[in-house]
């Protein structure tokens, strides 16, 4: 009997303690050391409860962060921005206390969890690694927002959509593959991520959203794919390193400012299908190296006459000439508007190239041969006054 009870005492040492919280969760002590992911002992549990229906967390001394159950996260308050600062007062999350919520280094999501909910993360500065199971198939709006040491995530095939702000102001966060799972990406939601260099779009978004990449300064290069109908305001404004864009036939409309401020834009193909353009949609300043080459033959609705710089040299074609240059606001960049001769192959880029370098237009759009005194041509781009 003494043996029996002695193996019984030894088993009850071994096995974690637990206590009941007013939740109903039960809560590991913090002197208690855990089985983690995988069968790897993780170290000591300093926190633990609920995190949804059916959804648990544990955080560990190391500062990573569980989250495992099934079904949906619940969403958080939205946190308070003074002057740019995070206010942690404001942060409802149950890791969120001002002494946790800077120290989180990384957060595993076991594979159950449907939802990542709102304000979810925001904004554990330390956070560099998450890990999102397939079975995820929503991130809530400002779910990782201010995560500003977080370099790399990826996002699984199961998600469908990526909430307001998400990833607003991951300043170190330098690549982002959006699957084609998703159909819809909330504005400002990579925000501020100045170090965004890499970006892979769904081949199933309509809509680029309002200053869903603004002030990704890193970003040099995107593909917008055939399925994007509209491109918001602000969309890529203080994009300053995009250096070209082709925008697809399938987009009709352009926002206000999409590209304002983007001052290393040297080329630019608007697609066939586009029929309104916002104000200040391109830059405005130093744009003389910039190029813009419309393919319609039916001139946008521009939003103001300041669509466009002053000094870019914009393309159209050659048969729609005329139309442009008494179109409402285009006619007032007569004198940069050039005609467009659209043929196939190697060979007519580069006499396309050279033509420009020679061509002589009168405010007309008519080539002429030579220039007369006291006339107005376009040479280059360029207006000339002849006296």
């Amino acid at each position: 009997m003494k043996k029996i009870f002695g193996i019984l005492s030894l088993l009850l040492c071994a096995t974690p303690m637990i206590y009941a919280q007013a939740n109903g969760v039960a809560k590991l002590q913090s002197s208690d050391v855990v089985t983690g992911l995988n069968g790897v002992a993780k170290g000591k549990v300093i926190d633990s409860g609920s995190c949804g229906y059916n959804v648990n967390y544990e955080l560990y001394d190391d500062y990573t962060l569980r989250i495992y159950g099934k079904g949906e996260m619940s969403n958080y308050l939205s946190l308070g921005y003074f002057e740019g600062e995070v206010n942690p007062a404001l942060t409802s999350s149950p890791w969120g206390k001002e002494q946790c919520v800077k120290k989180i280094k990384a957060v595993v999501i076991e594979n159950g969890v449907t939802r990542i909910g709102k304000n979810a993360f925001s904004p554990c500065t330390s956070l560099t690694a998450v890990t999102i199971p397939n079975s995820v198939t929503s991130i809530g709006d400002e779910a990782f927002r201010g995560c500003s040491a977080l370099t790399d995530i990826t996002i699984p095939n199961g998600v469908t959509s990526i909430g307001w702000a998400t990833f607003c102001g991951c300043e170190a966060l330098k690549k982002i593959n959006i699957p084609n799972s998703v159909t819809f990406i909330e504005y400002m939601a990579f925000d501020g991520c100045s170090s965004l260099a890499e970006v892979t779009i769904s081949n199933n978004i309509e809509t680029l959203t309002s200053s869903v990449f603004y002030g990704c300064s890193s970003l040099a290069h995107i593909k917008i794919p055939n399925s994007v109908t509209s491109i918001e305001e602000f969309a890529f404004e203080n994009c300053s390193s995009l250096s070209e864009i082709n925008i697809p036939n399938s987009v009709t409309s352009i926002g206000d400012r999409t590209f304002y401020y983007c001052d290393k834009l040297k080329y630019v193909k608007i697609g066939e299908n586009v029929t309104e353009i916002g104000g200040m949609a391109f830059p405005q300043d130093d744009d003389e190296d910039l190029v813009i080459e419309i393919t319609s033959e039916t001139p946008a609705n521009l939003g103001s006459v300041e669509a466009f710089g002053f000094l870019c040299t914009i393309y159209v074609p050659e048969n729609a000439l005329e139309t442009y240059l008494n179109a409402k606001y285009w006619k007032d960049h007569a004198y940069q508007i050039l005609p467009k001769k659209y043929t196939t192959g190697i060979n007519s880029i580069g006499s396309e190239l050279s033509e420009k370098k020679t061509a002589i237009y009168d405010l007309q759009g008519h080539r002429v041969t030579e220039m007369q005194p006291n006339g107005i041509y376009i040479v280059n781009g360029k207006k000339i006054v002849m006296k």
